[in-house]
């Protein structure tokens, strides 16, 4: 059973409330607690890899780091400004919660407890907007088959199954076990997925997924 969580520092933090204080609190859940400036450090028995994120262009670097992963985890932001758009993009991209530069310890407390019973610790108004994404996506894709004729979109059977497990709930290192291939091989398939259907997330693929082959997912 994985318990270790991991910070991913920034070389130049806003502030030290990464080892001050998210790593007592961590400790305090019975977690083991490393902290690192490489992805490469990061352990595979990692289940909360927590990512400083409080630099500008914070969502390009951001990417780079997930890209560079190779373990399979829960994946929280912290340190991050009043950035409403980091944190949509954030939620819409799988990652389970964001932790602010001014939030006191009563939060994080709260907010750690909550991922550790798997739910995801974001603001009210972060999730209604990610929601309406959601909704003007769905919107937006219907018009699409309704007003005019699309190009089909031929997904491999190995792009298929990924999909179909995903919308199960499955995470990538379930999928590869499930699949026997790699974590690796998985996001490979998923970039292809997402590049086909144009979708740039998780959440608009499976919404896709439900539109276009209905009878793929489980």
């Amino acid at each position: 059973m994985k318990n270790s969580a991991f910070i991913l520092l920034e070389s130049n933090p806003v502030n030290s409330i990464s080892l001050d204080v998210l790593q007592p609190l961590l400790k305090a859940q019975g977690l083991l607690v490393q902290s690192s400036l490489s992805t490469t450090d990061v352990p595979a028995n990692t289940r909360l890899l927590f990512i400083e994120a409080g630099e500008e262009n914070a969502w390009e670097k951001l990417q780079q780091k997930v890209s560079d992963l190779t373990v399979e985890c829960d994946i929280i932001l912290f340190n991050i400004g009043q950035n409403p758009e980091l944190a949509n993009r954030a939620l819409l991209s799988g990652i389970r919660g964001v932790f602010y530069a001014n939030d006191n310890t009563d939060v994080l407390m709260k907010g750690i407890r909550l991922l550790l019973e798997n739910h995801l610790w974001y603001k009210r108004d972060i999730m209604c907007s990610a929601l309406n994404r959601l909704l003007h996506f769905n919107k937006e894709t219907l018009a699409k088959f309704t007003d005019a004729p699309s190009e089909p979109v031929s997904l491999t059977k190995r792009e298929k199954a990924i999909i179909s497990l995903m919308s199960t709930g499955s995470k990538n290192k379930e999928i590869a076990d499930k699949l026997d291939i790699s974590p690796h091989t998985v996001k490979t398939h998923l970039y292809s997925a997402f590049r086909k259907t144009k979708c740039r997330n998780r959440i608009e693929l499976l919404s896709w997924a439900q539109h276009n082959i209905p009878n793929e997912l489980r």
